[in-house]
């Protein structure tokens, strides 16, 4: 019997399986999170880039999120869920997109490195494993 490879387990290995519904379960309660922001508190994200590295990335965040964080924060919410979704239903893409998400919180500043860099150390040999099980 075959199975399509979006539908089979990441791993049988309790380590990477811990890792992998790790991230599939920051990624979907970061999206919760986002939307009861977005509706109760949308003036919360006006200083999340305040120690963005680079200057572009701070008036790009106050200039484009802040002019309407509600959309934008619901926006994100959705991206977030589809970060989640994608883990489940194609791992490899899934990874490619969590790597991808933290390599860009980085750029909000050294602060935002504390959590990406231990997650990046995390995602990248997940990713790697993922894409060996599904070959």
């Amino acid at each position: 019997m075959t199975t399509h490879p979006a539908t089979t387990p990441v791993t049988s290995n309790p380590v990477w399986r811990a890792i992998h519904w790790g991230f599939v379960s920051l990624f979907a309660s970061g999206a919760c999170v986002h939307v009861y922001l977005a509706l109760t508190t949308p003036d919360s994200y006006r200083p999340f880039a305040d120690g963005a590295l680079f200057g572009w990335v701070y008036d790009g965040w106050q200039n484009i999120f802040m002019a309407d964080p509600t959309l934008w924060a619901l926006l994100l919410a959705v991206a977030e869920l589809t970060i989640a979704v994608l883990l489940v239903k194609s791992p490899r893409a899934g990874y490619v997109a969590v790597i991808a998400f933290h390599l860009a919180l980085m750029c909000f500043g050294w602060g935002f490195w504390l959590w990406s860099v231990p997650a990046l150390c995390f995602a990248i040999p997940a990713a790697r494993h993922a894409s060996r099980a599904a070959r």
